[in-house]
């Protein structure tokens, strides 16, 4: 009797070792008709699509399957790649609580979310995740970014900004999340079949419970490295990265002398623009700048032998990797 227990001890954890080991994959399906983002799930596009689950838990308890089923699937046209996720929970007890955009305070509520290895290189990935009231976090995970004061957080670059859409609705059952994922708002290489790094994950506050489609051991080093992927995805046209940025400043100014109130309407104006040069470079410029905003030198007499200096306070921009 206590061999045959051992042995079916011995084969559970077999299999559950062999199910963390292993890379789950999910095939994307191509959509005739983009769905309708209202947190429904009742569009023919997710019909026929395959459903992920069988989420692994990553922090309290690793290895251990996440408490709440959920049911994920992803569709993608010509312009984005959609996201659906069923998560399963008792509605009256999931944390709908409004937090700050892009701020790891977020994790006050319930959220569920999505992070993309384009380039399946198992170092890079972009992460979009949504809070059950449908605050956004969009984040940049990089083994090159290091801690600073400028958002990286080690790896999690928050100050990155995305556009993206999404919406939620809670349900007898627990709560759904639709999101829209724009080819502009990420960057992937020009071939003709792609497969993507990909992981989902979620997180119950009042469990303090958080799990992955893919396992991620916190014990192993790196995260991207431990995603899972994501196939069937033909003919994707990385589009034209573009964007326009414009801005005016008005302004009163009175001065008072001796003969009276000099008034003056103060205005000006101009534009930044961000340009994509190829996968690696961007390129920022700022149009027409408004140099009337800008600090200005004291004016110092300067009675020494020596050079004055000053330091730069212009706001040029040039080149940069990204």
């Amino acid at each position: 009797m206590f061999r045959r227990f051992y042995y079916l001890l011995a084969a559970f954890f077999c299999f559950s070792f062999s199910v963390m080991a292993q890379t789950k994959s999910l095939k994307a399906v191509k959509a005739e008709h983009a769905p309708k983002l209202d947190g429904k799930l009742d569009d023919a596009a997710w019909q026929d699509a395959p459903a992920a689950g069988d989420f692994v838990i990553n922090f309290p308890d690793y290895g251990k399957p996440a408490s709440k089923p959920a049911e994920i699937k992803v569709v993608y046209d010509d312009e984005a790649i959609y996201i659906g996720a069923y998560l399963h929970d008792d509605p009256a007890l999931i944390r709908k609580q409004l937090t700050e955009r892009d701020k790891e305070e977020f994790k006050d509520a319930d959220n569920f979310g999505v992070a993309f290895d384009t380039y399946k290189d198992k170092q890079n990935a972009f992460a979009f995740i949504v809070t059950s009231s449908n605050v956004q976090s969009d984040v940049r995970i990089s083994s090159t970014i290091i801690q600073n004061d400028n958002g990286g957080n080690g790896g999690y670059d928050y100050n990155w900004d995305a556009v993206w859409d999404s919406r939620t609705s809670i349900v007898a059952d627990g709560w759904i999340v639709e999101m829209k994922i724009p080819f502009s708002a990420i960057r992937f290489s020009k071939k003709d079949v792609q497969d993507w790094g990909l992981n989902f994950s979620r997180y119950i506050r009042r469990l303090n419970e958080t799990s992955y489609w893919n396992p991620v051991n916190p014990k192993e080093d790196g995260f991207v490295n431990q995603f899972g992927s994501l196939t069937g995805l033909q003919n994707l046209t990385p589009p034209l990265r573009l964007s326009f940025l414009p801005y005016i400043s008005t302004g009163y100014r009175t001065v008072p002398t001796n003969e009276g109130d000099i008034n003056n309407f103060l205005h000006s104006g101009g534009m930044d623009v961000k340009y994509g040069i190829n996968e690696s470079f961007t390129l920022d410029m700022t149009l027409i700048p408004d140099f009337g905003q800008v600090q200005s030198d004291y004016v110092e007499l300067n009675l020494t032998p020596f050079e004055q200096q000053f330091n730069e306070n212009r706001p040029f921009r040039g080149y940069r990797a990204v």
